[in-house]
């Protein structure tokens, strides 16, 4: 009797077991519903607001529930960036300095990190602190650098305060003097200024 049962609960597991297995999703269904997935990311997206772009950017650059697609990110980056969302901006800023989903261009780096710095963008402030620092895409100029990483600094980034120090004690082989420091933050309080009285 004992061995019955013994046999007949070993044959009610099996047959889960088996029925289990037959409901696991099979590689072709996962690229379907991934497939799918996307699509309506992009439907939302393409009738949703800036944000919506940017975060489906976002998933294209880091394969996030998508296959990772840097020129689809600068696409969505874009359309985003176009309707004034810094994020967006500052992301176009980066890659065009990496070079990665469109070719590199420094020009194209200055002017995506200039819209967002306008709106108060931290770390885009911070981009054009290095850009001018290392003259990429504009001569170099450490009074610029300088003032650009003390304002990433006072915009909540603050990696800007140890680069506008480092700049000023001339850590990087340049040495400012006195009168180039006075200079760049007589320029970021100028330029915080303007921002005040445009509401930004």
């Amino acid at each position: 009797m004992t061995s019955r049962f013994q046999f007949f609960f070993v044959a009610i597991v099996l047959s889960t077991l088996v029925a289990c297995s037959d409901q696991r999703p099979r590689p072709d269904d996962l690229l379907v519903e991934e497939g799918q997935q996307t699509e309506r990311l992009i439907a939302n997206a393409e009738s949703g607001t800036a944000a919506e772009k940017y975060n489906l950017a976002v998933r294209f650059e880091r394969g996030i529930g998508v296959r990772q697609n840097y020129r689809e990110a600068v696409h969505w980056y874009r359309l985003s960036a176009m309707e004034a969302y810094p994020d967006a901006q500052y992301k176009l800023c980066e890659l065009s300095e990496q070079g990665r989903g469109l070719p590199q261009d420094y020009q194209e780096a200055l002017r995506w990190c200039g819209l967002a710095a306008d709106q108060g963008h931290g770390r885009a402030m911070f981009m054009l602190g290095r850009l001018y620092q290392t003259g990429h895409g504009v001569k170099r100029d450490v009074v610029r650098a300088h003032m650009w990483y003390n304002l990433a600094s006072a915009y909540g980034y603050e990696e800007g305060k140890r680069w506008r120090d480092r700049l000023a004690a001339g850590d990087d082989a340049l040495q400012m003097t006195p009168d180039q420091v006075i200079e760049a933050q007589k320029l970021a309080r100028e330029w915080s200024v303007k921002m005040k009285t445009t509401g930004q």
